[in-house]
């Protein structure tokens, strides 16, 4: 994976580069820390290493131009994801443009943790299944599942109503239950 931006990269005016307020402080230390995670988010959404690299870029980009609106500092987390999540789901939403401009045939997978008695053909046909949900779908689906937010944080990152997010939820499980042959519970 590459390496996480440094502050100097960030900046918009490299006089400004070394980071002088707390909320600089702090945004340059999560992106050192969470550089990873936030591509294997973006990754999970958009399906495509490029575009999940470009998502991170752009929304850590925002986000350090949009840094004083950051009004506590515990909220750090949650306010990147959201930022790199919408522009993951709005990358993912336009595969076309991949298939147009693709130069990275690489697929990769985030895998999960403590799962080490799958078969690996199972998750072959989950990734293939989960490939195939519309970006909100995956996007709720790995906020919500894979990176544990609660519906009300999952629904207030991708900025939409709490039923909507459920509902998107309740649509990609009974999919993916369907494409995998399972029974819906």
């Amino acid at each position: 994976m590459p390496n996480p931006p440094v502050a100097a990269e960030l900046s918009e005016d490299p006089r400004t580069a070394a980071p002088s307020a707390p909320v600089d402080r702090a945004l340059v230390a999560f992106v050192a820390e969470q550089y990873d995670r936030l591509l294997g988010l973006a990754w999970l959404i958009c399906r495509h290493h490029a575009d999940a690299a470009d998502a991170v870029q752009r929304g850590l980009e925002q986000a350090w131009r949009q840094r004083a609106t950051l009004r506590d500092e515990t909220r750090l987390r949650p306010w990147v994801d959201r930022v790199v999540v919408r522009e993951a789901i709005r990358l993912g939403s336009r595969p076309w443009l991949r298939r147009v401009f693709s130069l990275d045939s690489q697929v990769g997978w985030v895998e999960p943790t403590g799962r080490s008695d799958a078969d690996p053909e199972d998750w072959t046909s989950f990734r293939e299944a989960f490939g195939r949900l519309p970006a909100d779908q995956r996007a709720v689906i790995s906020l919500h599942l894979h990176a544990g937010y609660s519906v009300f944080e999952t629904a207030a990152i991708v900025d939409a109503p709490v039923e909507t997010v459920r509902t998107r939820l309740r649509r990609a499980k009974d999919r993916l239950r369907r494409d995998l042959g399972e029974s819906s519970r």
